[in-house]
């Protein structure tokens, strides 16, 4: 089983406690259970009694990790400006006014659900070759 660093964990993150599962050791709920520092003295636990052991568990979290897009400033350079009009306008919808800046920036992770929207934007726009600043590999906390 893999290991996996606690202060990663997000704070409101539900673990899940049940060690006999058979998902136990590729579910992320599991993995930051056993990881748990006895320093944190309030943790969150989904309920026992709700969730199921194995394939039917509606609470399970894959730990396999998921790809990540940082920042999107270097797409602006590639576009024309009547594109980057569009482009924006679609975004700004879609995030808000301050996240759209924060996910442009790349102080925002652009997850793998903004990915394929903003992949979306650019397949319409006709600019399906322009790629992300970066891309980072991690677990899916929340998404």
């Amino acid at each position: 089983m893999k290991t996996i660093d606690y202060t990663h964990v997000p704070q409101v993150f539900p673990l899940c406690i049940h060690d006999a599962c058979s998902l136990a050791e590729r579910c992320l709920r599991h993995m930051a259970w056993t990881a748990l520092p006895t320093s944190e003295e309030h943790i969150n636990i989904i309920n026992p009694k709700c969730a199921a052991s194995g394939e039917t568990c509606r609470f399970y979290r894959s730990a396999e990790p998921v790809i990540y897009a940082r920042g999107f400033r270097g797409m602006q350079a590639k576009m024309l400006p009547a594109q980057y009009a569009k482009f924006s306008e679609r975004l700004l919808k879609h995030f808000s006014r301050t996240s759209y800046f924060e996910h442009r920036r790349g102080t925002m992770l652009c997850s793998p659900g903004d990915i394929a929207y903003i992949r979306g934007v650019l397949d319409e726009l006709g600019l399906s070759d322009l790629e992300f600043d970066a891309y980072e590999e991690r677990y899916n906390w929340i998404d």
